[in-house]
């Protein structure tokens, strides 16, 4: 949830004890972008379990490793699928909630006729440079048209602000969206931290709807039971981009129509999407798009970890942005793409402005 999504354990470990070799040499040769990402996820892995790497060094037995990696490994695979299940049924309570009611009705236990065989998730996961409402651009998605792909190289809807995208704007309201704010605490504040009711109150909302008396709000699949509030468990206080781009990946899974768990559905490859919400985290370069990024997690730890907000704004500048191995952002192969020109047109509004300066 918090390290990576979907690479081992010992390839993580097998990347720290490379790079300690390579410092003890005095290496200093660049490496490649797929290394360095294993590399910030092992620091990442060291952060959350300090007590790994004397452990795995104290067990100098080939065996012992292994059944630490492997047991590691498993309890990542079964937070992974508790959560894919989850929201599975959670997703729709949720949708299920919202006015007007999605037609036909979605089913919580079954993924058929989720995804673009629907109108209310097909909104939801479509690019945004598409437009839903459009007949022939949907058409075009389903029929798997060449010119309207669904790839990881475009934003969701799900990811914006009532699901709103400025193209002159494309940061402005992005990973803002309400339902990906409760996937979040879904996850990670437990289900019963989730209230039904908001949710569909801000669908109304999205959707322009007129507001009617609510009724009266029954528990939903997802309340039935709760889980141990992971982010206690964890001692998590504050939210990070590792844990959205995460929830965005179990979101956009949980609304599509594919039944079982896999990195690359179709076109679409979830480790990439996970990759990038990373990416966009990382490439602030000036000093305004620093506090741009650190004023969106202010506002996440608001609905999260009202807690801990005195500290947070300092916090997320340092651990955000002060580390030396940071990467840097390159545009998808793809340039007409959302997540390859959200950057762009955040530098080019800055430009505008006069203060695209160094920092």
């Amino acid at each position: 949830r918090l390290v990576a999504l979907h690479d081992r354990i010992e390839d993580l470990v097998n990347e720290g004890d490379r790079r300690a070799c390579l410092e003890l040499e005095g290496d200093t040769t660049a490496n490649p972008e797929e290394q360095d990402c294993l590399y910030r996820s092992y620091k990442q892995l060291l952060r959350w379990i300090p007590s790994l790497k004397s452990d795995l060094a104290a067990d100098s037995q080939d065996y012992k490793v292994k059944l630490i990696m492997k047991d590691l490994n498993k309890a990542a695979d079964c937070a992974c699928s508790d959560d894919s299940t989850g929201l599975k049924t959670a997703v729709v309570d949720w949708l299920m909630g919202s006015k007007p009611t999605p037609e036909p009705a979605l089913e919580s236990r079954r993924k058929e006729g989720r995804g673009f065989y629907h109108n209310t998730s097909g909104q939801l996961i479509c690019p945004v440079e598409y437009d839903w409402s459009n007949a022939q651009h949907r058409a075009s998605i389903c029929g798997f048209d060449a010119d309207y792909t669904v790839t990881a190289d475009s934003w969701p809807c799900f990811l914006y602000k009532h699901k709103q995208y400025n193209p002159n704007n494309p940061v402005n309201g992005l990973f803002k969206n309400d339902l990906l704010v409760q996937a979040f605490k879904h996850i990670f504040t437990s289900p019963s931290s989730v209230d039904s009711k908001n949710v569909a109150d801000n669908a109304n909302q999205e959707e322009g709807t007129s507001t009617e008396p609510p009724l009266k709000r029954q528990k939903g699949l997802s309340e039935k039971c709760t889980q141990a509030h992971v982010a206690a468990l964890l001692r998590m206080k504050l939210v990070e981009p590792r844990a959205i781009a995460y929830t965005a990946v179990q979101l956009r899974f949980a609304l599509s129509s594919c039944n079982a768990w896999r990195l690359i559905d179709e076109d679409f490859n979830y480790a990439k999407l996970y990759k990038n919400i990373l990416l966009f985290f990382k490439d602030a370069c000036t000093m305004q798009e620093k506090d741009e990024i650190a004023d969106l997690l202010y506002w996440w730890n608001q609905l999260a970890f009202q807690s801990c907000l005195q500290a947070t704004n300092t916090c997320f500048v340092s651990s955000v942005f002060g580390h030396s191995n940071a990467s840097v952002y390159h545009p998808q192969p793809v340039e007409k793409k959302l997540v390859a020109s959200t950057l762009r047109k955040q530098h080019e509004r800055l430009a505008t402005r006069g203060e695209l300066s160094a920092v």
